[in-house]
C-alpha cells in the first residue's frame, strides 16, 4: 500500500495506491505533482503567467485566443452551464443581474472568447480541482494502475477500480461540527464524489441569477462518473431549489446526491437530511 500527501491547488492532495510499492509509488506521486502544477498554472486566475489569468486580462478588450488545454476546460464548463440551466456558472462580475456565461462571445472556429460586459472574470474554483483529479486519474490509468483513491481535502475525490478489501470504496459525508462522524455513505467504484457548501460564517457560492452569495450552513454532496462532473453538479444543486433539481439530474443519469442543512438554536447546532436523490 502506497500513500502520499502533498500541498497542491491551495489544499491537500492525497493519493492511495493499494497495489503499488514505495519505489513505484514515489515515481507516480512525482508525476502527479508535476501534472497538478501544470493544471494549477493553466486554471488559476491569480497566476500572472497562467492561461486563464491572461484570458481574464484581455478578453474584455476583444476576441482573445484560447490555448487548446484551456479551451477544453471552458468547453466542459459551457456544457455544464447548459445542462444545469445556468446554475453552474464560472463567470463573475458584469452588470447586476446578468446571467454570467451568457455574456461570453465564443467563436469555436477561431477558438476565441470575448467578454461582452466590462468587469467580467472567469473563475474555475468550482470545477478546477475536479478537472485536475480527472487528469491524474487518466495518467494513472495510462500507467497501468487499476486501484487508487485520489482526493483534494475532504471535498473532492475520485477512485479507480474497487477497494482492495471490497467491491467499492466507502466514502462518507462528514458532519461539519463532528469531524470523523459520517452522515451518509457513497460506495464508489470508478466514480467520483464532490461536496459543495457553506460553513458557519461563510458564503462563497454565488447565485448566477443575481450575483449574490447564498447564505445558510448546508452541504450538497454528489457522486458522479467523473470528478469534474461531480464538482459542477454539486455546485449547481447547491444553487437550485429542490423542485428544480430533478430536471437537471436527468442529464446526469448515474448521479446520486444528498443535502444536509445545519440549524442553530441557543448556540447548539443540529444537522438534518434535507433532500436525497438515488
Amino acid at each position: 500500500m502506497f500513500h502520499q500527501t502533498f500541498a497542491s491547488m491551495n489544499t491537500r492532495f492525497s493519493m492511495v495506491l493499494p497495489a503499488i510499492d514505495e519505489h513505484h509509488g514515489m515515481q507516480l506521486a512525482r508525476e502527479a505533482q508535476v501534472l497538478l502544477q501544470e493544471q494549477e498554472v493553466l486554471m488559476s486566475r491569480f497566476d500572472a503567467h497562467g492561461a486563464l489569468a491572461a484570458l481574464n486580462r484581455i478578453a474584455a478588450h476583444g476576441p482573445a485566443p484560447v490555448p487548446a488545454a484551456l479551451w477544453e476546460v471552458l468547453d466542459a464548463c459551457r456544457r455544464h452551464h447548459h445542462l444545469t440551466g445556468g446554475a453552474f456558472d464560472i463567470a463573475q462580475g458584469g452588470p447586476q443581474g446578468s446571467r454570467g456565461m451568457q455574456l461570453l462571445d465564443v467563436d469555436a472556429a477561431a477558438r476565441t472568447v470575448r467578454f461582452d460586459a466590462a468587469g467580467m472574470q472567469l473563475d474555475l474554483g468550482g470545477i478546477g480541482k475536479g478537472i485536475a483529479l480527472d487528469a491524474v486519474r487518466q495518467r494513472l490509468l495510462a500507467r497501468g494502475v487499476d486501484q487508487a483513491l485520489l482526493s483534494f481535502g475532504e471535498s473532492s475525490l475520485v477512485v479507480i477500480g474497487k477497494h482492495p478489501a471490497a467491491d467499492s470504496w466507502p466514502v462518507g459525508v462528514e458532519d461539519l461540527f463532528h469531524p470523523g462522524r459520517s452522515l451518509h455513505r457513497f460506495d464508489l467504484r470508478d466514480t467520483a464524489m464532490s461536496t459543495s457548501g457553506n460553513r458557519v460564517g461563510q458564503a462563497h457560492i454565488f447565485d448566477p441569477s443575481d450575483g449574490q452569495p447564498i447564505s445558510g450552513c448546508r452541504t450538497v454532496s454528489v457522486s458522479c462518473a467523473g470528478a469534474a462532473d461531480a464538482e459542477a453538479l454539486s455546485t449547481a444543486l447547491f444553487v437550485l431549489a429542490p423542485a428544480r433539481r430533478v430536471e437537471v439530474l436527468r442529464h446526469y443519469p448515474c448521479a446520486q446526491a444528498v443535502e444536509f442543512i445545519y440549524l442553530e438554536k441557543n448556540g447548539h447546532w443540529t444537522v438534518e437530511k434535507r433532500w436525497q436523490h438515488d
